[in-house]
């Protein structure tokens, strides 16, 4: 009988993107899986005083009654009779240090997956020495910490054929980005080519093209509106260079992209009928992007960047 490796999984929301990893190794044989997603962890204040005392420890750069709350769920979850083969973290910079080394004493390996510029979260340098590898979705900061590469996965390439409501779809959040998505959503409207864009913003402000909305939409209703679309629309943010979930929807669901992000060329799944790159100097994209039909990509290649092949990398675990 196989041995069964003992894992732990510990992470914030990240869109739901994770849960496609934990449903894959909950139903995978020989895996004992402890799922922690530290934004569902129950907190309140229990009076105005904690609250007074919590903006005290701010103030001063210590841990918040949330984060030190975090820690003590995190040591009740994981206190086990044996060590964990392995802890897999997404976004380190959430715990506090004596949760991270808990964690580290409290595991054979441990492991972190940053799928997100670390300019972007600052606070994980400080984070980095706790883990055995660092994997990382970006090439330059592969090159310039020695992390490991690993680019995000196609969580999924099931999707049902649905009348095609507009040619183009994004959804975002609102950021420096949201200018060059302003401009190409001016430029679809005068080229008359039919699109949604969606932008995640916690105050309302109305826009003539875009629609913004104050809460993340669920990850099942954006698939919704990729299967009545043609061509999905990718913009990275300032400091990131790696591929987002974006492209590897369009890749899972044979969707056509458009992108700012310039190394994308560079990758084997690059093709040219499927994948125009802009800048906010050059967004003009030829009208017969949007007529030509979806060259599919060889399954070899796509295997590659399958969510069995990213679990295989990480857990070197072989799942269904």
């Amino acid at each position: 009988m196989a041995k069964i490796k003992k894992i732990a999984i510990i992470t914030t929301h990240s869109f739901g993107y994770i849960d496609f990893v934990v449903n894959r190794l909950n139903t995978t044989e020989g895996v004992d899986l402890t799922y922690i997603n530290i934004d569902r962890i129950p907190f309140s204040y229990k009076n105005k005083g904690s609250r007074i005392i919590n903006s005290f420890l701010k103030l001063f750069s210590f841990s918040g009654l949330k984060e030190k709350n975090r820690t003590k769920f995190i040591k009740k979850s994981i206190l086990k009779d044996n060590l964990f083969d392995q802890i897999l973290i997404i976004r380190p910079d959430k715990l506090e240090k004596e949760a991270l080394l808990f964690l580290r004493k409290n595991s054979i390996q441990m492991t972190c997956f940053l799928f997100d510029g670390i300019e972007n979260f600052k606070d994980q340098k400080k984070t980095l020495s706790h883990f055995d590898t660092v994997y990382s979705y970006d090439k330059k900061d592969v090159e310039k910490y020695k992390f490991k590469f690993l680019t995000n996965y196609i969580y999924d390439d099931k999707i049902e054929s649905k009348v095609i409501a507009n040619i183009a779809f994004n959804i975002s959040s609102f950021d420096k980005r949201f200018l060059l998505l302003e401009m190409l959503a001016n430029y679809l409207k005068d080229n008359k080519i039919s699109f949604r864009f969606i932008v995640k913003k916690d105050k309302f402000i109305k826009h003539q093209n875009i629609e913004i909305a104050n809460q993340y939409v669920p990850i099942n209703e954006v698939k919704e509106y990729i299967a009545s679309s043609l061509v999905l629309v990718d913009i990275q943010k300032e400091n990131q260079y790696g591929l987002s979930f974006r492209i590897f929807e369009a890749l899972g669901y044979k969707k056509k992209l458009i992108t700012n992000n310039k190394d994308i060329v560079n990758y084997d799944f690059y093709n040219a009928n499927n994948i125009f790159v802009i800048s906010e100097e050059n967004y003009t994209i030829p009208l017969d992007f949007f007529k030509t039909e979806y060259v599919v990509i060889d399954s070899k290649i796509l295997d590659k960047y399958s969510l069995k092949s990213w679990i295989f990398e990480v857990f070197k675990i072989d799942s269904k």
